[in-house]
């Protein structure tokens, strides 16, 4: 006993703060302890059995005593014995007969030394090396525990039979509480120990809870008197399917159907009844090359919705997404196939051209939409710098996460944490977050350049089409977010196993009460404590953009100075909004430094009206590139100026902050304009990079951005923002060991991350997002941005 209270006491002494989870669920835990302690029932029934237990491990004691091997292991198994017997001969709280006959039997065959009851042991969770990185998480072998066979002979019949099956449940203790003696040691700081346990499939959560607990009370320390709880959660060994989860496998089932007739019958078209008899030439016309290009065309012609390939540097017709994430929006149209001749001399070829049930049914085309997505062909006069600056952003926004996702399961967080911080290089992981200011940026650029476009050739703004400006937004991002929902909360839980997994999944309650407001794009604004999937805050903010987007759009169509005016007062809004309630709530500038990191996330991070800033830089942008054309002569020297001045404001905004201590560089003043006027900044040099590289002087970094292979990863950046937590989350808690994580391993971490994400996001792209493509390119018969 002395040992354990040791090890108790190093443990607490060695331990800090992690996060208390759920004081709520221990508060009820405690309420229901105190209503079972004054409604106990009487034990009296199990205290012949228990002392027939104890003499049972009085006997085998000595036995092995005095055969002379007294061995580290029977010390061990003695221990925990003496822990479940005490645990079960506690009168204060009752567990439940069914429970309490298996676990006497587990008892009874752990004194004696059978195999199957010491691997309930040996599965356990016990204290490991490396207490000073905070590993507080110990959660045993979850495999070990499942498969264990318990046997017990049965001694009337002589015949073995399998009293229960075995289940792993985990045990949460909230150590160091207020007024507990474990607080002085803790400093008043508040521990989750988290340990695995493998216990009869009879107990349920209630009763594993009141056995652990009655154990803690025996061992002779006023430590672990004053742990509260433990709160107990068991998993399910066979997680039963809900009815939303198969309505969902048969809606995907309904689609991977659709899917599959679909490519079937393009094929078909394609490879057999639009295939040219012999002695036909195989060179195409320019409206069959189109069907094979599959590149969107700007120009309203319907065939195909796509152009020729356009190979000029970098000009002024740009994809028909609006949003950046839109990645492969435009990309999907199959309305009025310009199919009907194939020329050859004087000869001319009539094909086959599908009605529009047909067009309907090849919106579904893996064969076709695969095709579009992984063509790294684009229409002429592309602004093709963008499709580098979405990829970059979105690998940075996957490298941020990779860290922010991981650090609960890791082993070394107390060592690790502290020197990556640390290390000037980190500061590129720490300011990740400015990638979806980039995002703003791109999307309010697009937005403005087309928008101001199509003005003009529609007569102004009277003209323009804006209840199609607002559906045509609408349908782009709706269908693949709403489907990607309904697939991933309905069988998330469904996907893995293992000690970490959340078979109750990671949304709270499954997204019940709070989905609405994602499909009305007002989750940063409504309910923001249940916000169903958390990254999708950026969505709702881009899509209140484009809400608000005409206000500025028909200013500078109309008028130069007023246009810059509005555009300027969203800007000086951003910074009056974010420097007040930054000085009002003394948030730092250093987010990661940040105490009250939940006061910064709901008041400045995910509100519109603290990030509309790069946003409106992006519209006054796209509307110099539509007002110049993209053709602006700048002087060298001035050029290398503009460039010079944005690398060295970046440079400052995302190393700046860089120190070595564990408290903020600036102060509250400081810290107040740096949260104000930070992001936009940020903005205005990602501008000046793509006006730089629209009009002709990017040099390299346009080669760069330009580079074709990066075309296809561009156009899934929407599917890969949607996917890429779920992926992540799909391998950290499947795990069945927390990470130990070191650069090297960071580094495949995130390469694997990138790479899945990516893999999926095709996936999803091809079932959810090019359909709907297509779908509204059919049905409405769109051939040109409205």
């Amino acid at each position: 006993m002395v040992r354990q209270t040791f090890l108790w006491i190093l443990i607490l002494s060695l331990a800090k703060l992690i996060h208390c989870q759920n004081n709520i669920v221990f508060g009820d835990f405690m309420k229901e302890l105190n209503q079972a302690q004054n409604n106990r029932q009487s034990v009296e029934r199990y205290s012949k059995e228990l002392n027939r237990v104890r003499n049972a491990v009085k006997r085998t004691t000595d036995k092995h005593e005095a055969a002379g091997y007294s061995t580290t292991t029977d010390d061990t198994i003695k221990q925990a014995a003496f822990l479940i017997g005490e645990s079960l001969a506690a009168p204060e709280y009752n567990v439940s007969e069914e429970c309490t006959n298996s676990t006497n039997i587990v008892l009874q065959e752990l004194t004696a030394g059978q195999t199957w009851a010491v691997q309930m042991i040996d599965a356990a969770g016990k204290p490991p090396s490396g207490l000073f990185d905070l590993h507080t998480t110990w959660l045993g072998d979850w495999e070990e525990c499942l498969v264990i066979e318990p046997l017990v002979n049965d001694t009337r019949t002589n015949i073995s039979y399998k009293p229960f099956d075995t289940q792993y449940c985990t045990a949460v203790f909230p150590v160091g509480t207020k007024g507990s003696a474990a607080s002085v040691l803790t400093g008043g700081n508040v521990i989750n120990l988290r340990v695995g346990v493998c216990v009869p499939l009879t107990c349920s959560n209630w009763s594993t809870a009141i056995l652990i607990h009655n154990a803690l009370q025996a061992i002779p320390s006023n430590i672990t008197k004053d742990i509260v709880g433990p709160y107990v959660t068991c998993q399910q060994n066979y997680l039963p399917w809900s009815s939303n989860a198969i309505v969902v496998l048969v809606i995907c089932g309904l689609f991977a159907l659709v899917m599959l007739a679909a490519t079937a019958y393009d094929v078909m078209i394609q490879q057999v009844l639009n295939e040219p008899p012999k002695g036909y030439s195989t060179v195409a016309s320019s409206n069959h090359e189109n069907y094979n290009n599959h590149n969107l065309r700007m120009d309203g012609n319907t065939g195909n919705g796509y152009g020729s390939n356009g190979n000029l540097r970098n000009d002024h017709v740009i994809d028909e997404a609006m949003a950046i994430l839109e990645g492969s929006a435009g990309r999907v149209s199959h309305s009025g196939r310009d199919m009907d001749k194939v020329e050859h001399g004087e000869h001319r070829l009539k094909k086959y051209q599908p009605g529009k049930g047909g067009r309907l049914l090849l919106s579904f085309s893996v064969y076709t939409n695969a095709q579009k997505i992984l063509s790294t062909s684009q229409p002429a006069k592309t602004l093709t710098s963008i499709n580098g600056i979405r990829f970059i952003s979105m690998l940075w926004v996957v490298f941020g996460h990779t860290y922010s996702a991981g650090t609960a399961i890791i082993d070394n967080g107390a060592t690790f944490l502290p020197v990556v911080f640390k290390r000037f290089t980190y500061q590129v992981i720490v300011n990740a977050t400015f990638a979806v200011d980039t995002f703003f940026v791109l999307s309010g650029l697009l937005v403005a350049y087309l928008t101001l476009r199509e003005m003009k050739k529609r007569g102004g703004a009277k003209k323009f089409n804006w209840g199609m400006f607002y559906f045509h937004r609408f349908w782009r991002l709706t269908p693949p977010y709403m489907l990607f929902l309904m697939f991933y909360i309905s069988l998330f839980k469904h996907w893995g196993n293992g000690p970490l997994w959340p078979q109750q999944g990671i949304e709270i309650n499954d997204c019940k009460d709070t989905w609405w407001t994602n499909l009305l794009y007002i989750n940063n604004l409504v309910r923001t404590d249940e916000m169903c999937i958390g990254w999708s805050w950026y969505l709702s903010n881009d899509m209140q953009f484009y809400i608000i987007s005409p206000i500025m759009l028909i200013l500078l169509y109309t008028s130069r100075k007023w246009g810059t005016i509005c555009c300027g007062s969203f800007v000086l809004l951003n910074f009056i909004i974010a420097g007040v309630l930054s000085k009002i709530h003394h948030l730092t500038a250093n987010f990661t430094l940040e105490n009250a990191g939940g006061d910064y996330y709901d008041l400045l991070y995910i509100k519109p009206w603290c990030r509309v800033g790069p946003y409106a830089v992006g519209i006054f942008t796209g509307y110099v590139l539509y007002r110049t054309d993209c053709k602006v002569k700048i002087p060298k020297v001035w050029n290398l100026f503009g460039w010079a001045i944005a690398t060295a404001v970046a440079l400052a905004i995302l190393y700046g902050l860089w120190t070595t201590e564990t408290t903020p560089k600036l102060g509250e003043n400081m810290s107040a304009l740096y949260n104000a006027t930070s992001r936009t900044a940020w903005g205005a040099c990602i501008a000046w990079v793509i006006f730089s590289c629209a009009t002709g002087h990017g040099g390299p970094v346009n080669a760069l951005l330009s580079w074709k292979a990066i075309i296809p990863l561009s156009r899934l950046t929407y599917c890969c923002y949607l996917v890429h937590p779920v992926v992540m989350f799909t391998y950290y808690y499947s795990r069945r060991t927390l990470m130990h994580w070191y650069d090297l391993d960071l580094s495949y971490l995130f390469l694997g991350n990138l790479c899945f994400s990516y893999a999926v996001a095709f996936i999803v792209s091809l079932a959810f997002e090019s359909p709907m493509m297509g779908l509204e390119k059919v049905v409405l018969g769109r051939g040109k941005n409205s």
